[in-house]
């Protein structure tokens, strides 16, 4: 069974899904490919919201998703935490983690250096909070995709990688996602699936299929099974 662990599923909660009825849709493209594990991951926008205002609402989108979702979906919620310095005013961070998980999704500048600004962020995250940060959609930071050195030394801090599965349809970037996974650098794939076209869910089979193919099963067999280590379901 797969996992999407990035996707914006929730209805009426961001610049995703905008009605229970789209978000069902979405939900059934992804069951149709053995996808029964989803992770719901919102914007948090650390700048603009409080958490306690963001859970609330996070709340109110799962209420009127949940009657509806099928039998055979297991789900975790967590949030696509975008970090800025206000992060760190609040004590506790477990509400936008996945789940009851130490596992908090992070997503930063797409232009970041990966400077020791931004490592402290990480630092202050695993050192203070006690969490393991899982970086968003790698390939839409072009230092990290230009610098396997930077990618490198994330892994070496117990970084969490992400990519999505629709980067891996350009011929260029999918040799050097390819070239990634490989080497061990891609940890778990989410859709990152905010409508019917944007990160839509056919996607992930074919980028499953892809992986195997060229990497070998054991790339996809570590993709699952991190992704089993993060992914905590919401008891119905």
């Amino acid at each position: 069974m797969y996992y999407d662990m990035h996707s914006h599923l929730l209805p009426e909660m961001d610049d995703g899904s905008d009605s229970v009825e789209l978000s069902l849709k979405l939900i059934d493209k992804l069951r149709a490919q053995g996808v029964k594990r989803l992770c719901f991951t919102p914007h948090f926008y650390t700048n603009e919201e409080s958490i306690k205002s963001f859970l609330k609402r996070r709340e109110e989108s799962v209420k009127k998703l949940l009657p509806h979702l099928p039998e055979d979906i297991e789900f975790c919620i967590g949030a696509e935490v975008y970090v800025t310095r206000y992060l760190f005013n609040n004590k506790d961070l477990s509400g936008i983690c996945y789940g009851d998980s130490k596992f908090i999704l992070c997503e930063f500048p797409f232009d970041s250096h990966f400077s020791d600004h931004t490592m402290d962020y990480f630092y202050r995250l695993s050192g203070n909070y006690g969490l393991t940060p899982v970086l968003t959609h790698i390939e839409r930071y072009h230092h990290l995709m230009e610098d396997e050195g930077l990618v490198e030394d994330l892994l070496d801090e117990g970084i969490i990688i992400q990519s999505n599965v629709g980067a891996f349809r350009g011929f260029s970037q999918k040799r050097r996602l390819l070239k990634y996974v490989k080497r061990g650098y891609i940890d778990i794939l989410g859709t990152d699936c905010h409508s019917l076209t944007r990160g839509a869910p056919e996607e992930y089979t074919p980028t499953i299929e892809l992986i195997n193919e060229k990497c070998g099963r054991e790339f996809v067999d570590h993709i699952v099974e991190t992704s089993e280590e993060i992914f905590t379901p919401v008891k119905r």
